[in-house]
This record gives structure tokens, C-alpha cells and sequence, in this order.
């Protein structure tokens, strides 16, 4: 008789007695001779190499972070420059000198703002690279560079500014004084 349900298997029947030790020592012998070597084994000194590795790089990403060069304020300043030196080298009949040296001053600040935190100075100058911007305005047409340029002036510098987080100052040691005379010190004594 056939079951109507073709996904219905009959459970399968043990068997009626184990194999004998001897075989299955030596089938899993046979199955630890022909696995791959590194399955169960470690070649400790290539796992030590990879250790190595990984912590160089994270000693690498410490280093640049600590130097400054992770931090946003300064890349994107230093990205408002290059858009700057770009857009001026496409449009050499309008001089740039001004615009150029105010990009340095935000390159410069931004570098301060990373080491104290404040970013106020980087938004003050961004704002008055934006106006700059838009006094040699090339008018109508396709400009990437100055576009560019002018939305890293009016939002990504600004915004990267603001994501500074200020340090706080460090408190004045204070000097450490007596209110009376020296007492000796007793070897071994704890409270003098």
C-alpha cells in the first residue's frame, strides 16, 4: 500500500547491534590520515604573524588618529582647498589670491580646532570663504569645482566644526603646603 503523502518517511530501524571497536578505530584513524592539515592542528607561529598583523594595524590607525590626520575637520578643510586651487587653475582670468589665502587660514585652523576642540574659528572662516566664493561666482554654466567648493564652504566644513568636541582645560596643580613642623620618619612605620 502507497501513502498518499510522499513527504511521510517511516522512521528508519536501528540495527541490531553496534559495529565492533576495532572498525570504528580504524575508520576514524583512516578520516584523521586523510583530513587536510590545519583542521586540526595550529601552526602556532603563522597564527602568531596574523596576531602580529592585526595589531600593527591597529597600532597604525591609533597613530593617525592621534597625529590628527583622522580627523574630519582637518580632511575637509584641506578638501575646500584643493576644490578651491582647482576651480581658480579652470577660471585663470579672475584672481583667486584672496580666496587662496583664506583657504590656507582654514587649513591652519582647522588643524588648531583638532588639538583644542573649538571649532568656532573654522566656522567663522568657512563663512567668510563662502561670501568669497560668491563675489567670483563664473556665472551661468557647468562648474563642478566651484560648486564644489562652495557647498564644502556653506555645509561640510561648518558641519565638520561642529562635531568637535572641546577638551576641557586642565585644572592649575595646586602646591602642596604644611600647617606645621616635620615629623621624622620611623623605618617599618607606616603612620610615621
Amino acid at each position: 500500500m502507497t501513502d498518499p503523502n510522499p513527504y511521510f518517511q517511516p522512521a528508519p530501524v536501528p540495527p541490531s547491534a553496534p559495529p565492533p571497536e576495532q572498525d570504528v578505530a580504524a575508520k576514524l584513524a583512516a578520516q584523521q590520515a586523510s583530513a587536510p592539515a590545519g583542521l586540526t592542528d595550529v601552526d602556532v607561529s603563522q597564527l602568531l604573524a596574523g596576531i602580529k598583523a592585526l595589531q600593527d594595524r591597529v597600532d597604525a590607525l591609533e597613530a593617525e588618529k592621534a597625529s590628527g590626520a583622522a580627523v574630519p575637520v582637518q580632511n575637509t578643510a584641506e578638501a575646500l582647498r584643493d576644490l578651491i586651487a582647482t576651480h581658480a587653475a579652470h577660471t585663470p582670468g579672475t584672481d583667486h589670491s584672496d580666496l587662496l589665502r583664506l583657504a590656507d587660514d582654514a587649513v591652519d585652523a582647522a588643524g588648531n580646532a583638532a588639538d583644542s576642540g573649538d571649532g568656532g574659528i573654522v566656522t567663522d572662516i568657512s563663512g567668510k570663504i563662502a561670501r568669497a566664493l560668491r563675489r567670483v561666482d563664473p556665472g551661468p554654466g557647468t562648474h563642478h569645482w566651484f560648486a564644489q567648493a562652495l557647498g564644502f564652504a556653506e555645509v561640510h566644513l561648518p558641519d565638520a566644526a561642529a562635531q568637535l568636541v572641546k577638551k576641557p582645560a586642565r585644572a592649575p596643580v595646586a602646591e602642596v603646603g604644611t600647617s606645621g613642623k616635620s615629623v621624622p620618619v620611623v623605618q617599618g612605620s607606616v603612620t610615621g
